[in-house]
């Protein structure tokens, strides 16, 4: 049964519950159709700003109030938007979407603390992703998400903490099944709509924030439990089924899941007995007395420190550099270490073959001396 039904109105905040949702192909009605981003139209997630997950959403007729803690409400009015074709990016996709207003940059810059903008996708998605030949939204990849509550319970069953499905953000939870069910679907009918089942889900540093608190989990949970159970041999940590919907229509809390098509399940070696520490992935260096250090990725020069993460530090020069899971998991952000010292954290992404040829991860290794990198 479907059990419940989220969206997400801007990416990465708050989520809403609702009893029904129209679904369109490129994801549920309102979900992901508004993003925060820099000037040049890049993504900016609570992957690096938790507190963006304190805004929260409700819906109007004629638009959106957003509200945050300390702050008066914003309220986005369709008929106000300046709709200024720009440019948009999320991951590696790049596409056009359009601006909103000026108000709305403001507010969320008081928010984030850099200049961003508010982008809109407009009522048709401009970003049409290969992999699916369709629309998608502001969405990391996929139109939609669907996890069971067994599942979360397994989890549960496992790890040293109580985590609860806001963590992981998903569109739509499903009861009465066994543990990761959802695993072996390749397709299935709720209410109106067929959905086919494209991909596992892989996990990333933003389920360890607290959606209360918007404060990231010491002990990296529950992706360090999830590493155990369910990660590839790469490292990816895998939690609930991404969703593609095959036609639009309508569905509601409380509609059965038919199964349609099965598939088989993927299989994750089971490792729990091991000591698996992510927590690793949060030095001791903090603890040290800050000093100034120059760091050099691909011959571009910029001034650090020995506090912070390289991935963060090149971000806040203006050098993007390729990550995904911004936990030691996924390996996305690797790295190679052409002189210097650096602090870095025993993780699961990080293999021996990589040690050995002066690998790091930009994600979670800390410069200890002046660097110099190559990406």
């Amino acid at each position: 049964m479907l059990s419940k039904i989220s969206v997400f109105p801007v990416k990465s905040i708050g989520g809403l519950s609702q009893s029904q949702a129209w679904v369109e192909k490129q994801g549920l009605c309102f979900d992901r159709r508004f993003m925060v981003a820099l000037k040049d139209g890049s993504m900016i997630t609570a992957r690096k700003y938790p507190q963006m997950v304190k805004v929260t959403a409700t819906l109007q007729s004629h638009g959106i109030t957003l509200s945050y803690p300390g702050m008066s409400p914003l309220v986005l009015k369709y008929a106000n938007f300046t709709m200024t074709e720009t440019n948009a990016q999320v991951w590696n996709d790049k596409f056009s979407a359009y601006t909103t207003f000026s108000k709305a940059d403001a507010w969320f810059t008081h928010i984030i603390g850099v200049d961003v903008r508010l982008l809109y996708t407009g009522e048709q998605s401009n970003r049409v992703r290969a992999k699916i030949q369709q629309n998608v939204s502001f969405a990391d990849g996929y139109p939609l998400l669907v996890i069971s509550e067994a599942s979360l319970e397994a989890l549960n069953d496992r790890s040293c903490q109580h985590h609860t499905m806001e963590q992981f953000r998903t569109n739509l939870v499903v009861s009465g099944t066994e543990a990761f069910a959802e695993d072996s679907w390749k397709r299935i009918r709720i209410g109106d709509v067929e959905f086919a089942a494209v991909k596992p889900c892989a996990r990333c540093i933003l389920t360890t924030v607290n959606p209360k608190t918007a404060e990231f989990n010491f002990l990296k949970e529950p992706l360090a439990t999830l590493s155990t159970f369910r990660a590839d041999q790469s490292g990816d940590v895998y939690f609930g089924q991404n969703l593609v919907a095959l036609n639009e229509g309508v569905i509601r809390a409380g509609d059965t899941i038919e199964v349609l098509e099965t598939k088989p399940k993927e299989i994750y070696p089971d490792n729990s007995e091991q000591n698996v520490q992510l927590a690793g992935a949060e030095t001791g260096i903090a603890n040290n007395e800050k000093k100034n250090v120059t760091i050099s990725i691909d011959g571009n020069l910029f001034q650090g420190n020995n506090q912070q993460p390289l991935l963060e530090q090149a971000e806040n020069a203006g050098l993007m550099l390729a990550n995904s899971c911004r936990a030691g998991l996924c390996g996305a952000c690797k790295i190679t270490l052409e002189s210097g010292e650096v602090d870095q954290p025993d993780v699961p992404a990080l293999l021996p073959d990589d040690k050995d040829n002066g690998m790091v991860l930009a994600c979670c290794c800390v410069p200890q001396t002046d660097v110099e990198l190559r990406s």
